[in-house]
């Protein structure tokens, strides 16, 4: 093995690996991202790439060359898709002019990710409570495709960081249709898929919304309910006014 490849156990490749823990991605403001695609999308939406390790003998440009066990720590999977890319973490902000979508501690990354990635698509801003899944963390963003990178993303405090707009709580029986609110920016809120929203919450928020569902299934998916509160909440082309 050439010397310039480097092993799971170099200092570049141990210290890239920490990113894995949200402690360390807190502390140091980076992440990681796999894959070729994915990267791609990151770095077109203005992400900051600090270092990047590929174990492709035939990739081009400054990346590192790593062996196979040395790709798969910095991945945290059994089978990556190389290159993995040490990425700087944007600054959070609440942007007051989107409509936005609050997760009220949903608490699995793909889930999240996937809410994240339906909020990219429609021009939708994130953001979240404790207990939420880390936006940020390597899971959590293959599972958004890099929305997070193309969306403003903040970590809120309280809903009371929320209250300006028009706060929409999403439930699963009881609530309004989609037509019936009108007053936008609108804050969709969305609870852990096995408890929802606690009674509290759905109170105080202005509206309460249900996506009926005439099949047999109970609920939707958090990450899916989430997609079409946020499409059918839309402005313009995007807004249906019928229930849905």
């Amino acid at each position: 093995m050439s010397d310039s490849v480097r092993t799971h156990r170099a200092p570049s490749v141990v210290d890239a690996s920490r990113l894995h823990r949200a402690s360390e991605r807190r502390t140091r403001g980076l992440t990681l991202v796999e894959g070729p695609e994915l990267l791609a999308d990151v770095i077109a939406a203005g992400a900051e790439v600090t270092e990047v390790f590929t174990a492709d003998p035939e990739s081009e440009g400054e990346a590192t060359q790593v062996d196979q066990r040395a790709l798969e720590r910095l991945a945290g999977t059994k089978t990556p898709r190389g290159p993995v890319a040490v990425v700087r973490i944007p600054t959070e902000r609440l942007d007051r002019t989107r409509n936005l979508v609050v997760s009220v501690g949903v608490s699995d990354p793909g889930n999240v990710g996937t809410i994240i990635r339906s909020a990219a698509a429609f021009g939708w801003g994130f953001a979240y409570l404790e207990g939420t899944a880390d936006p940020w963390s390597p899971k959590t963003i293959r599972a958004g495709g890099g929305g997070q990178f193309q969306t403003p993303v903040a970590r809120i405090g309280s809903l009371a960081e929320v209250g300006e707009w028009t706060t929409v709580a999403a439930i699963t029986r009881g609530g309004e249709g989609p037509s019936e609110i009108d007053t936008r920016p609108v804050a969709l809120l969305i609870g852990e898929e096995a408890h929802g929203l606690a009674d509290s919450i759905a109170d105080w928020a202005d509206h309460r919304l249900t996506i009926s569902t005439p099949g047999p299934t109970e609920s939707l998916n958090a990450a899916v309910a989430a997609g079409i509160a946020i499409y059918v909440l839309s402005d313009g082309s995007g807004r249906l006014d019928v229930e849905v």
